[in-house]
Protein backbone atom coordinates (compact mmCIF):
# COMPACT_ATOMS: atom_id res chain seq x y z
CA UNK A 1 0.00 0.00 0.00
CA UNK A 2 1.38 3.85 -0.82
CA UNK A 3 2.70 5.68 1.83
CA UNK A 4 -1.02 7.90 2.47
CA UNK A 5 0.66 10.74 4.12
CA UNK A 6 2.56 11.32 0.55
CA UNK A 7 -0.67 11.47 -1.62
CA UNK A 8 -1.76 14.99 -2.77
CA UNK A 9 -4.17 16.20 -0.14
CA UNK A 10 -7.33 18.63 -0.90
CA UNK A 11 -6.56 21.90 -0.24
CA UNK A 12 -9.67 24.59 -0.59
CA UNK A 13 -8.99 28.27 -0.92
CA UNK A 14 -11.93 30.51 -0.71
CA UNK A 15 -10.55 34.14 -2.65
CA UNK A 16 -8.90 33.74 -5.07
CA UNK A 17 -7.68 37.45 -5.37
CA UNK A 18 -3.91 38.22 -6.08
CA UNK A 19 -2.92 36.30 -2.32
CA UNK A 20 -5.16 33.72 -3.11
CA UNK A 21 -3.79 32.78 -6.45
CA UNK A 22 -0.46 32.98 -5.81
CA UNK A 23 -0.14 30.96 -3.04
CA UNK A 24 -2.96 28.35 -4.39
CA UNK A 25 0.42 28.22 -7.44
CA UNK A 26 2.76 27.38 -4.85
CA UNK A 27 0.81 24.89 -3.17
CA UNK A 28 0.11 22.84 -6.09
CA UNK A 29 3.90 23.83 -7.37
CA UNK A 30 4.98 21.50 -4.25
CA UNK A 31 3.66 18.37 -5.74
CA UNK A 32 1.80 17.55 -2.61
CA UNK A 33 -1.45 19.50 -2.64
CA UNK A 34 -4.47 19.55 -4.93
CA UNK A 35 -6.26 22.96 -4.61
CA UNK A 36 -9.69 24.01 -5.35
CA UNK A 37 -10.21 27.41 -5.85
CA UNK A 38 -13.73 29.39 -5.26
CA UNK A 39 -13.14 32.37 -7.62
CA UNK A 40 -16.30 34.35 -6.94
CA UNK A 41 -15.98 37.75 -8.95
CA UNK A 42 -13.23 36.01 -11.52
CA UNK A 43 -14.72 32.73 -11.75
CA UNK A 44 -15.69 32.74 -15.35
CA UNK A 45 -12.48 34.08 -16.56
CA UNK A 46 -10.33 31.77 -14.50
CA UNK A 47 -12.21 29.00 -15.55
CA UNK A 48 -11.98 29.51 -19.10
CA UNK A 49 -8.59 30.96 -19.21
CA UNK A 50 -6.66 29.63 -15.91
CA UNK A 51 -4.54 32.23 -14.17
CA UNK A 52 -0.79 33.68 -15.39
CA UNK A 53 1.83 34.34 -12.30
CA UNK A 54 4.49 37.09 -12.95
CA UNK A 55 6.77 37.00 -10.40
CA UNK A 56 10.17 38.11 -9.83
CA UNK A 57 10.70 35.45 -7.15
CA UNK A 58 8.93 32.51 -8.93
CA UNK A 59 9.62 33.48 -12.53
CA UNK A 60 6.11 33.23 -15.14
CA UNK A 61 3.39 30.25 -14.95
CA UNK A 62 0.35 29.74 -16.67
CA UNK A 63 -1.67 27.51 -14.20
CA UNK A 64 -5.02 26.28 -13.61
CA UNK A 65 -5.87 24.74 -10.24
CA UNK A 66 -7.04 21.42 -9.68
CA UNK A 67 -10.95 22.91 -9.24
CA UNK A 68 -12.09 25.96 -10.27
CA UNK A 69 -15.83 26.48 -8.22
CA UNK A 70 -18.16 29.88 -7.61
CA UNK A 71 -19.16 29.31 -4.41
CA UNK A 72 -18.16 27.33 -1.41
CA UNK A 73 -21.66 25.68 -1.58
CA UNK A 74 -20.62 23.79 -4.96
CA UNK A 75 -17.19 22.95 -2.79
CA UNK A 76 -18.71 20.94 -0.11
CA UNK A 77 -18.65 18.04 -1.85
CA UNK A 78 -16.05 16.46 -0.31
CA UNK A 79 -12.96 16.78 2.82
CA UNK A 80 -10.55 18.83 2.53
CA UNK A 81 -7.17 18.89 4.99
CA UNK A 82 -6.98 22.46 4.93
CA UNK A 83 -9.36 25.09 4.16
CA UNK A 84 -7.22 28.22 3.46
CA UNK A 85 -9.45 31.89 3.59
CA UNK A 86 -7.91 34.76 1.82
CA UNK A 87 -11.00 36.90 1.28
CA UNK A 88 -10.76 40.55 3.05
CA UNK A 89 -11.86 39.75 7.14
CA UNK A 90 -15.46 42.15 6.94
CA UNK A 91 -17.24 41.04 10.54
CA UNK A 92 -19.56 43.87 10.10
CA UNK A 93 -21.13 43.06 6.23
CA UNK A 94 -20.07 38.44 6.60
CA UNK A 95 -18.16 37.15 9.52
CA UNK A 96 -15.44 34.09 7.96
CA UNK A 97 -18.00 31.31 9.45
CA UNK A 98 -20.63 33.00 7.21
CA UNK A 99 -18.59 33.21 4.30
CA UNK A 100 -17.85 29.37 4.59
CA UNK A 101 -20.88 28.46 5.66
CA UNK A 102 -21.18 24.85 3.53
CA UNK A 103 -17.86 23.67 4.10
CA UNK A 104 -17.41 24.79 7.83
CA UNK A 105 -17.40 21.49 8.95
CA UNK A 106 -15.22 20.25 5.79
CA UNK A 107 -11.96 20.49 7.43
CA UNK A 108 -10.21 19.88 10.77
CA UNK A 109 -8.06 23.24 9.68
CA UNK A 110 -8.47 26.43 8.85
CA UNK A 111 -6.12 28.94 7.58
CA UNK A 112 -6.40 32.83 8.07
CA UNK A 113 -4.28 34.35 5.66
CA UNK A 114 -5.85 37.87 6.20
CA UNK A 115 -5.24 41.30 7.70
CA UNK A 116 -6.19 42.59 10.78
CA UNK A 117 -6.26 41.98 14.67
CA UNK A 118 -8.45 39.46 16.66
CA UNK A 119 -9.86 37.74 13.31
CA UNK A 120 -8.96 34.16 14.75
CA UNK A 121 -11.59 34.31 18.11
CA UNK A 122 -15.04 34.81 16.65
CA UNK A 123 -14.21 31.34 14.61
CA UNK A 124 -12.73 29.38 16.91
CA UNK A 125 -15.86 29.73 19.25
CA UNK A 126 -17.91 28.33 16.18
CA UNK A 127 -15.87 25.33 15.40
CA UNK A 128 -13.91 24.57 18.72
CA UNK A 129 -13.14 20.87 17.32
CA UNK A 130 -10.70 22.57 14.62
CA UNK A 131 -7.17 23.86 14.35
CA UNK A 132 -7.10 27.40 13.43
CA UNK A 133 -3.33 28.28 11.95
CA UNK A 134 -3.00 32.22 11.47
CA UNK A 135 -0.79 34.07 9.11
CA UNK A 136 0.81 37.30 8.39
CA UNK A 137 1.68 38.67 5.33
CA UNK A 138 4.69 40.55 3.51
CA UNK A 139 4.12 40.55 0.08
CA UNK A 140 3.77 42.99 -2.65
CA UNK A 141 1.30 40.99 -5.59
CA UNK A 142 -1.64 42.54 -7.36
CA UNK A 143 -4.52 41.21 -10.02
CA UNK A 144 -4.67 42.57 -13.26
CA UNK A 145 -6.42 42.37 -16.46
CA UNK A 146 -10.06 40.33 -15.96
CA UNK A 147 -8.65 38.54 -12.43
CA UNK A 148 -6.37 36.09 -14.85
CA UNK A 149 -2.73 37.17 -13.68
CA UNK A 150 -0.94 37.99 -10.68
CA UNK A 151 1.70 40.62 -10.71
CA UNK A 152 4.24 39.90 -8.11
CA UNK A 153 7.68 41.17 -6.90
CA UNK A 154 10.65 39.64 -5.08
CA UNK A 155 9.06 40.23 -1.78
CA UNK A 156 6.91 37.00 -0.38
CA UNK A 157 7.07 36.16 3.27
CA UNK A 158 4.73 34.15 5.61
CA UNK A 159 4.63 34.09 9.06
CA UNK A 160 2.65 31.17 10.41
CA UNK A 161 1.34 29.67 13.58
CA UNK A 162 -1.22 27.95 15.66
CA UNK A 163 -4.30 30.21 17.15
CA UNK A 164 -3.76 29.58 20.87
CA UNK A 165 -6.04 32.87 21.63
CA UNK A 166 -4.92 36.41 23.05
CA UNK A 167 -4.94 37.51 26.66
CA UNK A 168 -7.74 39.49 27.17
CA UNK A 169 -8.71 42.53 30.06
CA UNK A 170 -12.04 43.34 31.21
CA UNK A 171 -14.83 40.43 30.71
CA UNK A 172 -13.48 39.43 27.42
CA UNK A 173 -11.63 36.02 27.21
CA UNK A 174 -10.32 34.09 24.25
CA UNK A 175 -12.20 30.42 22.49
CA UNK A 176 -9.39 27.90 22.15
CA UNK A 177 -9.49 24.88 19.80
CA UNK A 178 -10.19 21.68 21.66
CA UNK A 179 -7.99 19.60 19.71
CA UNK A 180 -4.83 17.86 21.38
CA UNK A 181 -2.16 19.91 20.91
CA UNK A 182 0.30 17.04 19.26
CA UNK A 183 -3.03 16.85 16.70
CA UNK A 184 -2.83 20.67 16.22
CA UNK A 185 0.82 20.95 15.95
CA UNK A 186 1.16 17.89 13.55
CA UNK A 187 -1.81 19.31 10.54
CA UNK A 188 0.23 22.69 11.40
CA UNK A 189 3.91 21.12 10.48
CA UNK A 190 2.26 19.69 7.25
CA UNK A 191 0.22 22.61 5.95
CA UNK A 192 3.96 24.72 6.60
CA UNK A 193 5.68 21.51 4.85
CA UNK A 194 3.52 21.70 1.60
CA UNK A 195 3.97 25.59 1.25
CA UNK A 196 7.61 24.94 2.27
CA UNK A 197 8.01 22.79 -0.80
CA UNK A 198 6.05 24.65 -3.42
CA UNK A 199 8.84 27.55 -2.99
CA UNK A 200 7.40 30.05 0.24
CA UNK A 201 9.34 31.44 2.31
CA UNK A 202 8.02 30.37 5.82
CA UNK A 203 8.50 31.47 9.35
CA UNK A 204 7.22 29.09 11.60
CA UNK A 205 6.30 30.91 15.04
CA UNK A 206 5.13 29.42 18.73
CA UNK A 207 2.68 32.56 18.73
CA UNK A 208 2.00 34.09 16.24
CA UNK A 209 0.40 37.47 17.82
CA UNK A 210 3.14 39.56 17.91
CA UNK A 211 3.75 38.96 14.03
CA UNK A 212 0.57 39.88 13.91
CA UNK A 213 0.40 43.51 16.02
CA UNK A 214 4.01 44.31 13.77
CA UNK A 215 2.19 44.12 10.49
CA UNK A 216 -0.82 45.47 11.94
CA UNK A 217 0.94 48.46 12.80
CA UNK A 218 1.78 49.74 9.37
CA UNK A 219 -1.90 49.28 8.06
CA UNK A 220 -3.55 51.14 10.88
CA UNK A 221 -1.29 54.15 10.78
CA UNK A 222 -0.67 54.49 6.86
CA UNK A 223 -3.77 52.76 5.52
CA UNK A 224 -6.15 55.19 8.18
CA UNK A 225 -3.83 58.04 7.01
CA UNK A 226 -3.98 57.57 3.22
CA UNK A 227 -7.23 56.76 3.61
CA UNK A 228 -8.40 59.82 5.60
CA UNK A 229 -6.34 62.33 3.41
CA UNK A 230 -7.80 60.76 0.16
CA UNK A 231 -4.21 60.30 -0.79
CA UNK A 232 -1.60 57.57 -2.38
CA UNK A 233 1.43 56.94 0.37
CA UNK A 234 4.18 58.49 -1.22
CA UNK A 235 2.12 61.89 -1.05
CA UNK A 236 1.04 61.28 2.36
CA UNK A 237 5.01 60.95 3.26
CA UNK A 238 5.91 63.74 0.48
CA UNK A 239 8.86 66.17 1.68
CA UNK A 240 6.00 69.25 2.82
CA UNK A 241 3.96 66.55 4.44
CA UNK A 242 6.52 64.79 6.58
CA UNK A 243 6.61 67.65 9.61
CA UNK A 244 3.55 66.64 10.25
CA UNK A 245 2.69 63.48 9.36
CA UNK A 246 5.75 61.69 11.14
CA UNK A 247 4.93 62.58 14.65
CA UNK A 248 1.28 61.60 14.14
CA UNK A 249 2.52 58.23 12.58
CA UNK A 250 4.71 57.58 15.31
CA UNK A 251 2.26 58.51 18.07
CA UNK A 252 -0.13 56.07 16.76
CA UNK A 253 2.07 53.47 16.67
CA UNK A 254 3.02 53.94 20.17
CA UNK A 255 -0.49 53.66 20.66
CA UNK A 256 -0.65 49.98 19.49
CA UNK A 257 2.52 49.01 20.78
CA UNK A 258 1.20 50.24 24.25
CA UNK A 259 -1.95 48.08 23.70
CA UNK A 260 0.02 45.27 22.94
CA UNK A 261 2.29 45.27 26.14
CA UNK A 262 -0.61 45.56 27.88
CA UNK A 263 -1.74 42.28 26.45
CA UNK A 264 1.54 40.54 27.53
CA UNK A 265 3.68 41.16 24.70
CA UNK A 266 7.28 42.25 25.98
CA UNK A 267 10.18 43.46 24.14
CA UNK A 268 11.59 40.17 23.62
CA UNK A 269 8.46 39.35 20.92
CA UNK A 270 7.55 43.13 20.48
CA UNK A 271 10.61 45.45 20.48
CA UNK A 272 9.75 49.14 20.80
CA UNK A 273 12.43 49.51 18.05
CA UNK A 274 10.01 48.10 15.15
CA UNK A 275 8.06 51.76 15.32
CA UNK A 276 10.77 53.68 14.07
CA UNK A 277 11.66 50.46 11.67
CA UNK A 278 8.57 50.84 10.32
CA UNK A 279 8.40 54.49 9.54
CA UNK A 280 12.08 54.22 7.97
CA UNK A 281 11.16 51.59 5.94
CA UNK A 282 7.72 53.56 5.06
CA UNK A 283 10.40 56.81 3.95
CA UNK A 284 12.81 54.93 2.24
CA UNK A 285 10.05 52.91 -0.01
CA UNK A 286 7.36 55.94 0.06
CA UNK A 287 9.31 59.04 1.27
CA UNK A 288 11.70 61.68 -0.44
CA UNK A 289 14.04 60.87 -3.24
CA UNK A 290 17.04 61.28 -0.46
CA UNK A 291 15.10 59.16 1.68
CA UNK A 292 14.94 55.79 -1.02
CA UNK A 293 16.47 52.55 -0.28
CA UNK A 294 19.17 51.09 -3.21
CA UNK A 295 16.35 48.67 -4.90
CA UNK A 296 13.89 52.11 -5.05
CA UNK A 297 17.17 54.18 -6.48
CA UNK A 298 17.68 51.25 -9.29
CA UNK A 299 14.18 51.28 -10.24
CA UNK A 300 12.95 51.87 -14.05
CA UNK A 301 10.96 54.62 -14.67
CA UNK A 302 7.43 52.15 -14.99
CA UNK A 303 8.44 50.96 -11.50
CA UNK A 304 8.92 54.21 -10.02
CA UNK A 305 5.60 55.44 -11.54
CA UNK A 306 4.07 52.21 -10.15
CA UNK A 307 5.23 53.06 -6.87
CA UNK A 308 4.09 56.87 -6.87
CA UNK A 309 0.53 55.82 -6.89
CA UNK A 310 0.28 52.80 -4.55
CA UNK A 311 -2.76 53.03 -2.51
CA UNK A 312 -3.26 50.89 0.15
CA UNK A 313 -6.36 48.69 -0.32
CA UNK A 314 -8.19 50.30 2.50
CA UNK A 315 -8.21 53.79 0.36
CA UNK A 316 -9.21 51.94 -2.83
CA UNK A 317 -12.27 50.44 -1.22
CA UNK A 318 -12.89 53.82 -0.05
CA UNK A 319 -12.93 54.83 -3.08
CA UNK A 320 -14.99 52.18 -4.49
CA UNK A 321 -17.49 52.71 -1.91
CA UNK A 322 -16.74 48.80 -0.97
CA UNK A 323 -16.86 48.15 2.96
CA UNK A 324 -13.41 48.50 4.32
CA UNK A 325 -11.23 46.19 6.55
CA UNK A 326 -11.84 48.85 9.28
CA UNK A 327 -12.91 46.41 12.15
CA UNK A 328 -10.11 44.28 12.20
CA UNK A 329 -7.28 46.61 12.02
CA UNK A 330 -8.59 49.68 13.97
CA UNK A 331 -11.59 48.46 15.62
CA UNK A 332 -9.96 45.34 17.28
CA UNK A 333 -6.82 47.23 18.59
CA UNK A 334 -9.52 50.11 20.42
CA UNK A 335 -11.85 47.17 21.50
CA UNK A 336 -8.47 45.88 23.39
CA UNK A 337 -7.13 49.26 24.67
CA UNK A 338 -10.56 49.71 26.03
CA UNK A 339 -10.31 46.32 27.86
CA UNK A 340 -6.77 47.93 29.72
CA UNK A 341 -7.67 51.18 30.20
CA UNK A 342 -5.21 52.33 27.62
CA UNK A 343 -5.94 55.62 25.86
CA UNK A 344 -5.91 56.00 21.88
CA UNK A 345 -6.82 59.34 20.94
CA UNK A 346 -5.32 58.80 17.69
CA UNK A 347 -7.12 55.94 16.64
CA UNK A 348 -10.11 56.93 17.87
CA UNK A 349 -10.30 59.50 15.58
CA UNK A 350 -9.38 57.86 13.07
CA UNK A 351 -11.73 55.14 13.59
CA UNK A 352 -14.86 57.38 14.12
CA UNK A 353 -14.24 59.21 10.80
CA UNK A 354 -13.68 56.39 8.53
CA UNK A 355 -17.02 54.55 10.78
CA UNK A 356 -18.99 57.40 9.28
CA UNK A 357 -18.26 56.20 5.60
CA UNK A 358 -18.32 52.39 6.56
CA UNK A 359 -21.97 52.60 7.67
CA UNK A 360 -23.19 53.85 4.35
CA UNK A 361 -20.56 51.30 2.61
CA UNK A 362 -22.19 47.78 4.24
CA UNK A 363 -25.32 49.19 4.34
CA UNK A 364 -24.94 49.83 0.30
CA UNK A 365 -23.66 46.36 0.00
CA UNK A 366 -26.22 44.80 2.21
CA UNK A 367 -28.96 46.23 -0.22
CA UNK A 368 -26.84 44.97 -3.25
CA UNK A 369 -26.92 41.10 -2.01
CA UNK A 370 -30.67 41.15 -1.31
CA UNK A 371 -31.19 42.35 -4.90
CA UNK A 372 -28.84 39.73 -6.18
CA UNK A 373 -31.20 37.37 -3.64
CA UNK A 374 -27.99 36.73 -1.84
CA UNK A 375 -27.50 37.68 1.91
CA UNK A 376 -25.21 39.58 4.34
CA UNK A 377 -25.13 40.20 7.87
CA UNK A 378 -25.74 44.14 9.04
CA UNK A 379 -23.86 44.88 11.64
CA UNK A 380 -22.56 47.99 13.75
CA UNK A 381 -19.21 48.59 12.51
CA UNK A 382 -18.94 49.50 15.74
CA UNK A 383 -19.20 46.12 17.16
CA UNK A 384 -18.38 45.09 20.38
CA UNK A 385 -16.78 48.56 20.93
CA UNK A 386 -21.07 50.32 21.51
CA UNK A 387 -20.82 51.10 25.46
CA UNK A 388 -16.78 51.52 25.06
CA UNK A 389 -15.78 54.88 25.96
CA UNK A 390 -12.12 55.74 25.15
CA UNK A 391 -10.77 56.42 28.67
CA UNK A 392 -7.87 54.69 30.50
CA UNK A 393 -4.06 56.03 31.09
CA UNK A 394 -1.21 54.96 29.20
CA UNK A 395 0.93 52.17 29.75
CA UNK A 396 4.13 53.49 31.09
CA UNK A 397 7.27 51.90 29.45
CA UNK A 398 11.09 52.81 30.46
CA UNK A 399 12.09 55.04 28.03
CA UNK A 400 9.34 56.02 26.25
CA UNK A 401 8.95 59.63 24.23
Amino acid sequence: MADQSQEPVDILIVGFGAVGALYGWVLENSGKARVTAVARSNFEAVSQKGITIASTKFGTHHWKPYRVLPSCAAAADREYFAIVCTFKHLPDLSPTQTILGPVLDHSKCIVLLQNGIGIEDDLQHVIPETTIISGAIWIGANLKEDGTRVEHGSLEKLELGIYKGELRGGNASSSLSKVPADEQERVFRRFVDILLAGGAQVVALEDIQPARWIKNLWNATFSTLSTLSGLPTSQVMSSSSLPYILPVARRTMLEILYTARAMGMGEDVLPAAVVDAQLSLTLAQYGPAEYADSERAQESEAGQASRAQFRPSMLLDFEARRPMELQCIVGSVIQRAREFGVETPRLDMAFAVLSLAQQRFVEEARQARLRRGSRGVLANPLGPLKGMLPTGKPVRLAGRD
